[in-house]
């Protein structure tokens, strides 16, 4: 007997017949399993993705035909939890195997079915495939890890924000910069902007303000100051939203380490400036050289005259005694005009290696004062034998660290002109003196001469400078300018006071 369907099973059976069409044509794959998840049924996408047809899919079970390689055991383990509860699942990830073997990302939408008990009869799942969505990711994702790796080469951190979720984020090298541990908190440009260090922060400001007011980009170098409390410097770079209003930030800020850069540039002008000082004191010292040695041009002329005078004077007088017979008289001269001799080249020598070398020409030694005042005594005596003179030497004149052949000129000199200047009186009266000081001596050479207006008394020192024109005192005015370079050499200093007609009084140091 022939078993007619009911209207309703009929219409009922037409709709499961459309539905397995539109499940049939859909992109999307569809798996049928029951209760043990072994499979009953497949769609054609399932067949032309997966490379199973339906035949061969019946009765085993989805792991035997997908699963491979590169399928993460955490993942189905995490899924196998979830289907035995069981629950729906909704977008899990998973990577699956075609029958090639060439894996494939998959996201799984898996509902359990059960009976009007409850029961558990069969599962149905609709899977996607998205490969080509996490193949963009992980390109996505390389890249962003080059530029990262990128970044940390050139020293270059950003500041990101996210319209998504609203968030910004520092990469990597930020948390360098700053000696922090990376972690997943969101931070943004003001978070990194508030490590500015305090002297720098008016001028980040300002930089910021004007950035909004302009719309052009941020750019501004300053010092941050890291987690260990060292500093370093950044250069933080960005362009304004299109939208920006007063205070928003760039959406994206770069951040540079320019430490290095800087410390190089601060070294260069820390060399800058000592080569600048150098060559300063180089050109001083080429100057300095050159007026030593064109003062000394004259001085030479001018100090040896004396000795060369002795020797001219004694030699006629030689001439004389050797004419008169006079034996005792020829030798005395002679050896006034050798000691005249000796005096002229250790003067000639001794001038000329100052000359040369300035202070490092002289020859230190322990000069005994008492010696050289005595020695110039003597020679300026030679020259006034017509004069009555009265020497008043105070005793025990120290002993001084110096170039004996320098400091003799630095006695002669001031003698001559204590005589010279004093030679108009009946008695010619030259006292020498000396004060010991905590940082030195201090010795002077007073006489009762014509002296001079004391508002003049600087000019006394300088090359080719007279104070008294009268044709009566000879000189180029280059005596006393030796004398002070003599003693500045030696690290002390010459002045001098007087009246005019109550005679002078020249103060020499020598630390």
């Amino acid at each position: 007997m022939p078993t007619h369907s009911t209207p309703g099973a009929h219409e009922m059976m037409q709709r499961l017949q459309m539905l397995e069409m539109i499940v049939d044509n859909t992109s999307n794959m569809v798996v049928v399993t029951d209760g043990k998840r072994r499979i009953t049924w497949v769609n054609a996408a399932y067949t032309r993705v997966t490379g199973w047809t339906l035949e061969e899919c019946v009765g085993r079970h989805p792991a035997e035909l997908l699963h491979g390689p590169q399928t993460s055991a955490q993942a189905l383990s995490r899924l196998g939890a979830m289907l035995r509860r069981p629950e729906p699942v909704r977008d899990f990830e998973l990577v699956n195997h075609k029958r090639s073997g060439e894996a494939y990302w998959v996201s799984l939408n898996i509902q359990p079915i059960c009976d009007a008990t409850g029961r558990l009869i069969s599962y149905v799942s609709i899977q996607s495939d998205i490969t080509e969505r996490k193949q963009r990711e992980q390109l996505t994702a390389a890249l962003q890890h080059r530029l990262e790796q990128a970044q940390r080469l050139a020293r270059l951190g950003r500041i990101e924000h996210d319209e998504t979720t609203g968030h910004s984020r520092w990469t990597s090298e930020i948390y360098r910069i700053l000696g922090r541990e990376r972690d997943d908190v969101a931070r943004d440009a003001e978070d990194f902007l508030a490590c500015a260090h305090p002297l720098d922060r008016d001028a980040v400001r300002a930089a910021q303000a004007e950035a909004t007011r302009t719309g052009e980009g941020l750019d501004v170098e300053f010092r941050v100051i890291a987690d260990s409390g060292i500093h370093r410097w950044v250069r933080c770079r960005g362009l304004p939203r299109a939208d920006t209003v007063d205070g928003d930030q760039p959406l994206t800020l770069t951040v540079q380490d320019i430490t290095l850069y800087k410390n190089l540039i601060e070294q260069r002008r820390i060399r800058n400036e000592d080569l600048d000082q150098q060559v300063k004191l180089r050109t001083r010292e080429l100057q300095e050289a050159y007026s030593s040695l064109e003062e000394f041009s004259y001085a030479l002329s001018h100090d040896l005259r004396t000795p060369l005078r002795h020797i001219a004077g004694f030699a006629e007088l030689l001439k004389e005694a050797a004419i008169a017979g006079e034996v005792s008289s020829s030798v005395q001269y002679c050896e006034r005009i050798i000691r005249a001799s000796v005096q002229m080249k250790n003067l000639i020598d001794g001038m000329l290696s100052f000359a040369r070398l300035g202070r490092q020409g002289m020859t230190l030694e322990a000069v005994d004062m008492s010696a050289l005042v005595n020695d110039a005594v003597a020679s300026v005596a030679i020259d006034g034998h017509s004069r009555t003179l009265r020497w008043h030497i105070q005793p025990g004149l120290p002993t001084v660290q110096g170039d004996p052949v320098l400091l003799r000129e630095v006695w002669t000199n001031l003698l001559e002109n204590a005589v010279k200047y004093s030679a108009h009186r009946e008695v010619v009266e030259i006292h020498v003196g000396w004060t010991a000081r905590s940082d030195g001596v201090e010795f002077h050479v007073r006489d009762n001469g014509l002296g001079f207006d004391p508002e003049h008394a600087d000019r006394l020192f300088g090359m080719f400078e007279r104070l008294h024109r009268d044709a009566r005192f000879d000189g180029a005015g280059i005596g006393l300018a030796l004398v002070r370079r003599i003693l500045e050499c030696h690290g002390g200093r010459i002045w001098a006071d007087s009246r005019p007609d109550q005679g002078a009084t020249f103060h020499f140091f020598l630390p």
